[in-house]
């Protein structure tokens, strides 16, 4: 269900779906409350899955949180002011240092899970003359265009377009990413291409950077699943997980490319999640 909060003076947007032990899921770039990967699927298992539009997306302003500590404290005070007390984050991409901060600083965390995310700034060409106040504007107008021409393509070629997209975020060749791709995959992509858009908090995403003390502070369970193929996420985030979080479970997916939802190991990758938020839920 969609829904329009208004707390501590702030008004964003989520979806609240599902019944039963509370997951957080904080979104990447490019996404909204209306994320798709594994959503519907911790509905069916039996959890109640919340996900709010991150800065700069759907309808939270991007003015909400200026760093993943600030919106880590932010969703922490929301979720208390709601009697939630325990539940577990789910951190996919861009939405992985905010996950990190509030798995270290709520202890009412239950358990971390790390999927295809960001544990650091990432490094991107131009980075400094992206972030310039006078570009944002242009850059948002740039960002459509390209959006209004992938969904283009993605409604003509459906099949060429999911292949694209994974190359887009993928070290592998085109070929081979090709191989990799099932009609489950292509179809889930589809969705996700006309789904998803530009948003103001791709300005967020690229300037948010997290301390190695926010790392080393988390101490509930956590589970880091990563593809080695993933060119927008670089595998060394994962690493640089896994050195600072010692006790961290890890899970090399065998995605093409950034998205652990897509390819041979998807579904494994998936039951694996949900096999690791169960057992800590029950400890």
């Amino acid at each position: 269900m969609h829904c329009i909060a208004e707390w501590n003076g702030q008004r964003f947007d989520y979806r609240d779906s599902g019944s039963g032990p509370v997951i957080l899921l904080i979104h990447g770039t490019q996404s909204d409350y209306r994320e798709i990967y594994h959503v519907e699927k911790l509905i069916a298992a039996g959890y109640r899955v919340i996900v709010p539009s991150r800065p700069g997306y759907g309808r939270t302003p991007l003015q909400l949180a200026d760093n993943p500590e600030a919106l880590a404290t932010f969703y922490a005070g929301w979720l208390a002011s709601r009697q939630i007390e325990h539940y577990t984050v789910y951190g996919i991409s861009a939405g992985g240092p905010t996950a990190i901060a509030l798995a270290g600083l709520d202890t009412g965390v239950h358990a971390l899970v790390l999927a295809c995310a960001m544990t650091h700034r990432i490094s991107l060409p131009y980075h400094r003359l992206l972030i310039q106040p006078v570009l944002q504007r242009p850059l948002q107008f740039i960002q459509w265009g390209i959006w209004a021409y992938v969904k283009d393509k993605i409604r003509k070629f459906p099949e060429e377009a999911a292949v694209r997209m994974v190359e887009m975020t993928s070290l592998l060749p085109r070929e081979t990413i090709r191989t990799h791709i099932s009609e489950t995959d292509a179809s889930l992509l589809y969705e996700v291409g006309l789904q998803n858009g530009p948003g103001r908090g791709v300005l967020f995403d690229i300037t948010q950077d997290l301390g190695q003390e926010r790392l080393e502070a988390v101490t509930c369970p956590v589970l880091i699943v990563h593809s080695k193929s993933d060119r927008a996420v670089p595998f060394e985030h994962a690493e640089h997980a896994r050195r600072s979080i010692p006790h961290a479970q890890f899970i090399e997916s065998k995605s093409p490319g950034h998205l652990i939802w897509i390819g041979p190991s998807a579904r494994r990758d998936e039951r694996m999640i949900e096999r690791f938020i169960a057992f800590n839920q029950m400890t």
